[in-house]
């Protein structure tokens, strides 16, 4: 398997799996999947890459790329951009950005540094009626509808049916690009909206998709599944006795992202009906320094799920001599790959040492076969979970509310 799970301090819920809410939810899960019901997996197992790389082909000649959209049609394709893209310069290939949000100073503040003549743009949205997206689109296409050739600067990601985004992109003879209707945005990673943005970097897809199918085959196996799911039961039982946080602390930088792509999956999907574990996002080393002093001397209500690499030390090792005569004994020929397996080795001792709930997932290495094989993973653990709660992994009913109330705000709106 290309990447591990240990947990601490759960060993009261080892045997749980025989209880009839896992085996339940377990049967549940094992149907859905055998029947294909899920879109994701149809998106997994029909996608045809061809046709990616043939969209690759044709907005790769620009210097730039901006990815308009929010939410799941932004977080997967920026968490698999970010897993090559982190702090490496990319040769041949264009420069990638999302814009999520609609803040104007950040929006000028990037055009200010790209130019508009060498820029494509991907409008996602999968409703075709989220209006931020078409605050964003509106706002680009005023900039730059008057250059030559503009239409063919912009593709749109949305479902075949009407909404306004369709409309849009019809009537503007833009290239349209079809979103499965089956897949919500959260779960869209493995669909042309995660997967287009990847190709575009430096991300192999394919191994990516590997990755993924070959974890669906390995849970098959009911003792492997139950080894690897009994942290899922552990948490929700852990809930109900007032551990309602999950902090999920990569100690890998490219999976800082991640955590945020995680962290709307998990928080749309389960939280509903008053009941739910809030996700945290965290990174270390960096949060040993802002929250770790929480974590073990503030409430203990939170359920830590530390994210590692194996790793192998090939890099130098320091050099920490100075002035005459003078070295920094405890980093001296120490490297820094070094350092961050012991500060991650020790902050995990810690939180057991405190009888605090961990989950320790260690990668085999940090590359798109083992990236695929866990973020399917945590789509079969999210949605396993919501069935031991009893809740619709896939809607999202009480945001509706919101839209609506912005839209009479807007109504109601002077400038």
């Amino acid at each position: 398997m290309v990447f591990s799970q240990t947990l601490f301090n759960l060993d009261d819920f080892k045997n749980k799996t025989k209880t009839k809410l896992f085996q339940s939810a377990r049967d549940q899960l094992y149907k859905e999947i055998n029947d294909k019901s899920y879109g994701f997996l149809k998106d997994l197992f029909n996608i045809d890459v061809k046709e990616v790389y043939e969209l690759k082909k044709k907005i790769e000649k620009f210097d730039n790329v901006l990815f308009l959209g929010t939410g799941g049609s932004s977080l997967g394709g920026k968490t698999l951009v970010s897993i090559k893209t982190n702090f490496f310069k990319q040769t041949n290939k264009p420069r990638i950005f999302f814009l999520e949000n609609i803040d104007i100073i950040s929006i000028q503040g990037l055009l200010e540094q790209i130019d508009l003549e060498r820029t494509s743009i991907v409008v996602t949205s999968k409703s075709g009626e989220t209006l931020e997206t078409l605050a964003q689109f509106f706002f680009l296409k005023k900039k730059i509808e008057k250059l030559k050739d503009f239409k063919d600067k912009f593709f749109v990601i949305t479902e075949d049916k009407k909404s306004t985004l369709k409309r849009i992109q019809e009537e503007e003879g833009f290239k349209f690009i079809k979103h499965n209707e089956e897949v919500g945005g959260r779960y869209s990673v493995f669909s042309i909206v995660g997967l287009l943005p990847a190709s575009l970097s430096c991300f192999d897809i394919e191994s990516f998709i590997l990755g993924a199918k070959d974890f669906i085959r390995k849970i098959e196996d009911e003792k492997y599944f139950n080894s690897l799911f009994i942290s899922s039961l552990s948490m929700i039982m852990l809930e109900r006795k007032g551990f309602n946080i999950s902090v999920f602390m990569p100690y890998i930088d490219n999976l800082n992202n991640l955590s945020f792509w995680y962290r709307q999956l998990w928080a749309e999907s389960i939280g509903k009906n008053s009941n739910a574990i809030t996700p945290m996002n965290s990174l270390g080393t960096v949060d040993q320094h802002s929250q770790l002093q929480l974590y073990l001397d503030g409430p203990k209500n939170k359920f830590f799920n530390l994210i590692g690499r194996k790793y192998f030390d090939n890099y130098k090792a320091l050099n920490c001599r100075f002035g005459l005569n003078e070295k920094v004994q405890t980093l001296h020929m120490k490297s820094l790959e070094s350092l961050m397996k012991c500060e991650m080795d020790a902050t995990l001792e810690t939180l057991v040492k405190n009888k605090l709930p961990v989950r320790f997932i260690e990668l085999e290495k940090v590359d798109e076969v083992t990236i695929g094989g866990l973020m399917m993973y945590f789509f079969i653990e999210t949605i396993f979970s919501c069935y031991l709660m009893n809740v619709d992994p896939f809607d999202q009913p009480a945001v509706e509310y919101g839209k609506k109330l912005t839209k009479q705000k807007l109504k109601n709106y002077e400038n």
